[in-house]
C-alpha cells in the first residue's frame, strides 16, 4: 500500500497510527528548549517558597499562648522523639557491620532513615509567598510546557512493538520451507 506523507507524519494505513518522523538534531533542540522551559519554571516555583522552622518560641504571647509561628528562635533540642530514631538505626548499622541478621539490619537502617527523612520535613513549615495569578500561571504554564516538549522529542524514538506470531503460523511457515529444501536437494 502507497504511505501518505501529510506534513512531517506518516500514516500507516494498515496499523492506523500516526507516528512522527526522527529528526535527531530537532529533536534534540527541541529536548534541550523543554529542559531549559521546565527547569527555569521549576527554579521560579521554588523560588517563591519560604522553608523555616515550624517550632518557635515567640518573645511576645500570641493568642495561642506562648508558642508562636512568628518571630523568635528555634527550639534548642529539635522536634521532640527524633533522637529516640537513632537508637534502631545504630542497632541496624551494628548488624550491618557485624555481617549477622542481613535482612534485619536492612529493614532498621531504611526504615529509621525514612522515619527520620519523614520528621525532619514534618518539622519544617513551607509557605508560598504571595504572587500574583499571572506570575503563578507563567510558573505552571513553563513548567508543563517544557514537560510536554521533552517527551514531544522523545516520542517518535519509541520501539515498535514487534508482532507475535501463533505456534500454529510458525509451523505452517517450518513446514513450508521444509518442502522447498527439500525440493531443492531432489
Amino acid at each position: 500500500m502507497p504511505q501518505a506523507v501529510i506534513v512531517g507524519i506518516v500514516d500507516y494505513p494498515e496499523e492506523g497510527k500516526f507516528m512522527a518522523k526522527p529528526n535527531p538534531a530537532g529533536d534534540f533542540l527541541q529536548f534541550i528548549i523543554g529542559g531549559c522551559l521546565f527547569g527555569s519554571g521549576g527554579f521560579l516555583l521554588a523560588n517563591q517558597v519560604m522553608v523555616r522552622s515550624a517550632v518557635t518560641y515567640s518573645s511576645y504571647r500570641s493568642r495561642y499562648g506562648g508558642w508562636g509561628d512568628g518571630g523568635g528562635f528555634a527550639m534548642p533540642f529539635g522536634t521532640p522523639g527524633m533522637g529516640l530514631l537513632m537508637l534502631p538505626l545504630a542497632l541496624g548499622v551494628c548488624l550491618m557491620f557485624a555481617g549477622t541478621y542481613k535482612r534485619w539490619a536492612n529493614l532498621l537502617v531504611w526504615a529509621s532513615l525514612a522515619a527520620l527523612f519523614v520528621g525532619v520535613l514534618n518539622s519544617l513549615r513551607m509557605t508560598f509567598m504571595a504572587t500574583t495569578l499571572w506570575q503563578l500561571a507563567v510558573y505552571v504554564v513553563m513548567i508543563g510546557a517544557g514537560g510536554g516538549l521533552m517527551f514531544r522529542s522523545l516520542n517518535s524514538y519509541q520501539p515498535e512493538p514487534t508482532p507475535k506470531a501463533d505456534d500454529f503460523d510458525a509451523k505452517k511457515e517450518l513446514e513450508e520451507l521444509r518442502r522447498r529444501i527439500d525440493s531443492r536437494d531432489s
